[in-house]
């Protein structure tokens, strides 16, 4: 991954030590289990030399050839699901996985909340290592017994389930761990390894004192066995103490334990210089010590002088295999030195907590320092400044997290707020509208005005989809009678809201105007965040005077998004699609939305945006005369939505009255057919074929149509009659401009020509205006062929008949009719035609782009995803997309059959 949300140690493997005791019992059994079976479990107390065994056995793999593959993640207290497979994508790197979703989005997927986020996060994970070219694979999580979040579990349950053959897991836990593993351990597919196996012999204790310039050591091999039982940590605290006090510490004949350890570790700390001493207690609060960083938190500048006796002196430290060096405390030896600060240097944490703080660039840590300081207002604000790259990068489960490590009663607006957003990315409106409340009482209290208005108009769009939208609008009228007061950003997200409103309303006209103020708020420097929270809907994207503010809209979301892996990306394409689709310009609207769709694979997109995404496809359908197609596609959508997690009966019974609205308007695209139409209006909520008591515009445009497909004209230009005053509420989707013209179409019907002119001519001003031609493709061929036959003389303007007569024959052509050889036939009709047509064989390249052939090219030469990287100047992201992209186009798996293809295709 190019950028790390944790600190870079937790994927650093131990440096093996320089003069480590030869184990060849232990070391080889832990080989052969490395070699033969899915999962390893290392469990034994604290001290027990799990992490040395492991390190040891990797690096000797490591000295035997690039046969096997490794990946090390430690684990901390605060790791959940998300954070744990950030580390595992960001530990696996190097060996070049052959994604096919973002690692990026599958890490905020797995950090979703939601179960299925989760087993697909680790489906795409283990299909990635099924893929993978190494031989042979290793992935070690090392203290395991620190974690807490039982998601965590869930997702290695997840990949123990499945693991491909090449693969091993190796665990390192004090405790049994809470997973599947009876089975595995029935087929023998487990390898254990307890604090039997892992303490040392009376034979390996000796070659370990012999090992050591201490001669009262080796003089008391056996006795020093005795005490600790073979314990490592008892061994090394022994041979300290007696270079600190020549076998005093170690006198007497109780065993060395857990508790007797603290006491020696303290006898041996006694016997310490000060400085060095007092150097050990206040760095204890780093997880990892550099000179650089234990002079900042210690205000020693002695501090690499003291690390270089700190491994002299053979204390419980291990290094990292890291550029910079880097040693950690064990946790035993760390425990014991945080107690004695405690007791030594009273009141002096919270000062080298924020010291830590300051210095730390991780910024989840740097909260977590402060946390651990309880300087409440400190960790908030270190929150809120790492908060927009966070949400950015699909950290909104992180957010959260520390939001909720705050006492209530400390929590400030503020955090209140970005716990709220961070509700708002996870779809959890409730949740959002629960921590607005809770934003506006801390405001209100705390008298922190800035606060409240964002508070209040964060909470106005939160109450939008839970339907309570009078208490929206009387938030939005407060907002406004504030405007003066508003700050930039409360007054866009209170502009936003009222968006919503207006359109829920109807009252489309006034729409431009309030986004396009939002726009110019937004283009006066607000942050990426702001720009992706005021997207616009695309259901607006058929209302009079909005294509050009959507315009605006991409244009200045566009530069700020760069390269990044983001999920808006699929979002503005949409935006694009649509924009294309209803200008009339199909094959550039298909290739928008397939470049959408490729995003939203990638990206791992969901929601939202593929709801939207199959809608386009659905009016496309309509537009193309494709009604199987089309009613596959509602029947699909109705049924997925009845296997969610998340459906209730009310909310099903919601949702297809949804379906129902589009079945019946796209249903008539399609064609004529009452049956078709009265199928869908069954599943409306008010059925107005069968309840005459229905008298919305809904229901009267249902009869309308119903009428008009039985070919009932005089009923169906009444009822057009009494729905054209209200359309300009029902813009919504090119349905003002399917209704109106086929208004006019019952009317010619009819020969009432002068009626049926004064109806169509409004809406071909528009669409030859705004250049819309594409909404009037939902009528379909038969009712625009229709009209622009009919005789209007001088009823219609020239430009009107020529507007008409364009979208009958792109109608036709896009349904693979006949399409007039005249000049004035479109050129867009022509494009459309061969597009459509087309078949999707490949050409000599088989759909790859140049880039991508290059790309190919060097990974059948053996080139890392970093060398590609460097060699083609783009990033490493990238040549991950143009990976996937090879691989899917040509149907391969890995990097081998890319070489063999490109050998077999030149």
């Amino acid at each position: 991954m190019e950028a790390l949300r944790f600190a870079s140690t937790k994927i650093q493997p131990p440096r093996q030590r320089v003069a480590r005791v030869e184990r060849p019992q232990l070391d080889g059994a832990v080989a052969r289990a490395l070699r033969a079976h899915r999962v390893v479990l290392l469990q034994a107390p604290a001290g027990f030399g799990k992490t040395s065994a492991l390190a040891a056995q990797l690096a000797l793999a490591q000295q035997q050839g690039p046969g096997l593959a490794t990946a090390w993640v430690s684990l901390d207290s605060d790791d959940d699901a998300e954070r744990v497979f950030a580390c595992l994508v960001a530990a696996l790197e190097p060996h070049d996985l052959p994604w096919r979703t973002a690692p990026e989005a599958l890490v905020s997927l797995a950090g979703s909340g939601e179960a299925s986020g989760l087993q697909r996060a680790a489906a795409e994970l283990l299909n990635a290592l099924a893929d993978c070219e190494a031989a042979r694979g290793a992935i070690v999580l090392d203290d395991l017994h620190r974690v807490e979040q039982p998601a965590v579990f869930t997702l290695l349950d997840l990949l123990v389930e499945r693991l491909p053959a090449r693969w091993t897991l190796v665990l390192a836990s004090r405790t049994a761990p809470p997973l599947a593993l009876a089975r595995l351990r029935a087929a023998g597919e487990l390898a254990e390894f307890n604090q039997d196996d892992l303490r040392f012999s009376r034979d390996e204790t000796a070659a370990l004192l012999a090992a050591e310039a201490l001669p009262q050591a080796a003089e008391r091999t056996a006795e020093l066995f005795e005490r600790t039982a073979g314990w490592p940590a008892g061994l090394r605290l022994a041979l300290a103490a007696l270079r600190t006090r020549g076998g005093m510490a170690v006198a007497g004949h109780a065993l060395i334990d857990r508790h007797l350890f603290d006491y020696l570790a303290a006898e041996v700390l006694a016997e310490m210089p000060e400085p060095l001493h007092d150097f050990l207690l206040r760095t204890a609060v780093l997880p990892e010590l550099t000179a650089p960083r234990a002079a900042a938190v210690s205000g020693d500048r002695r501090a690499a002088e003291w690390l270089d006796e700190i491994e002299r002196r053979g204390l419980f430290v291990t290094a990292l295999d890291a550029q910079e060096r880097t040693l950690v405390l064990h946790d035993l030896f760390r425990d014991a030195l945080l107690l004695r600060l405690q007791q030594h240097l009273p009141g002096e944490l919270p000062a080298l907590l924020r010291r830590a703080a300051a210095g730390e660039t991780d910024a989840l840590r740097r909260v977590g320092y402060l946390l651990r300081a309880q300087d409440w207002p400190a960790a908030e604000a270190a929150l809120g400044d790492a908060a927009d790259a966070l949400f950015l990068e699909g950290g909104a489960g992180e957010v959260l997290r520390l939001v909720e490590q705050v006492p209530p009663a400390q929590r400030s607006a503020r955090s209140q707020r970005l716990a709220a957003a961070a509700a708002c990315l996870r779809w959890q409106w409730v949740d959002m509208a629960r921590w607005c409340e809770q934003a506006i009482d801390s405001a209100g209290r705390s008298g922190d005005t800035a606060e409240l208005h964002l508070a209040q108009a964060t909470l106005a769009s939160a109450l939008y989809p839970l339907d309570r939208n009078g208490e929206a609008e009387a938030l939005i009228a407060a907002l406004h009678a504030q405007e003066p007061a508003l700050a930039p950003t409360a007054r866009a997200l209170t502009l936003l809201a009222d968006c919503s409103q207006h359109f829920r309303r109807g009252e489309h006209r006034q729409l431009p105007a309030l986004y396009g103020a939002l726009l110019d708020i937004l283009e006066r420097g607000e942050s990426l965040v702001r720009w992706w929270e005021c997207a616009p809907p695309v259901n607006w994207s058929t209302i009079a005077g909005m294509q050009p503010l959507l315009a605006r809209y991409v244009a200045g979301v566009l530069p700020r998004l760069g390269d990044r892996p983001l999920p808006m990306r699929g979002e503005l394409r949409l935006v694009h699609a649509f924009g294309h689709l209803w200008a009339g310009r199909m094959p550039e609207a298909l290739a928008e939305i397939e470049a959408t769709e490729a995003d939203m694979q990638w990206l791992a997109v969901s929601g939202e945006l593929q709801v939207n995404v199959e809608l386009f496809r659905m009016i496309v359908d309509g537009m193309l005369g494709r009604g199987p197609a089309l009613q596959a596609r509602l029947q699909a959508r109705i049924a997925r939505q009845a296997q969610a997690a998340s459906s209730t009966p009310a909310s099903l019974v919601l949702w297809r009255h949804h379906m129902a609205v589009y079945g019946i308007r796209l249903t008539d695209s399609v064609g004529a057919d009452p049956a078709g139409l009265q199928a869908w209006a069954m599943l409306l909520k008010e059925d107005p074929l069968r309840n005459p008591a229905a008298n919305s515009p809904r229901a009267t445009a249902v009869r309308a149509r119903f009428a008009a497909a039985e070919g009932r004209w005089a009923d169906a230009s009444a009822l057009f009659a009494q729905l054209l005053p209200k359309l300009p509420e029902m813009d919504v989707m090119g349905q003002r401009t399917d209704l109106t013209l086929r208004a006019g179409h019952a009317l010619m019907r009819q020969g009432r020509l002068d009626e049926a002119a004064a109806v169509v001519a409004p809406v071909l001003d528009r669409l030859i205006g705004e250049g819309v031609r594409g909404q009037a493709l939902l009528c379909g061929p038969v009712v625009l062929q229709a009209l622009a036959d009919a005789p209007w003389a001088t009823r219609l303007s020239a430009a009107q008949h020529a507007e008409l007569a364009a979208a009958a024959q792109l109608s036709q052509a896009l349904r693979g009719g006949p399409v007039p050889s005249s000049t004035s036939t479109p050129a867009s009709a022509t494009a459309a035609t061969a597009a459509i047509a087309a078949t999707a064989a490949d050409g000599p390249d088989h759909g790859l782009s140049a880039r991508e052939r290059e790309v190919l090219e060097r990974m059948a030469a053996g080139d890392s995803n970093k060398l590609i990287a460097r060699a083609l100047d783009i990033s490493p992201h990238t040549v991950k997309r143009h990976v996937a992209n090879i691989l899917g186009k040509l149907d391969l798996a890995s990097r081998s059959q890319v070489a063999a293809w490109l050998h077999a295709h030149g």
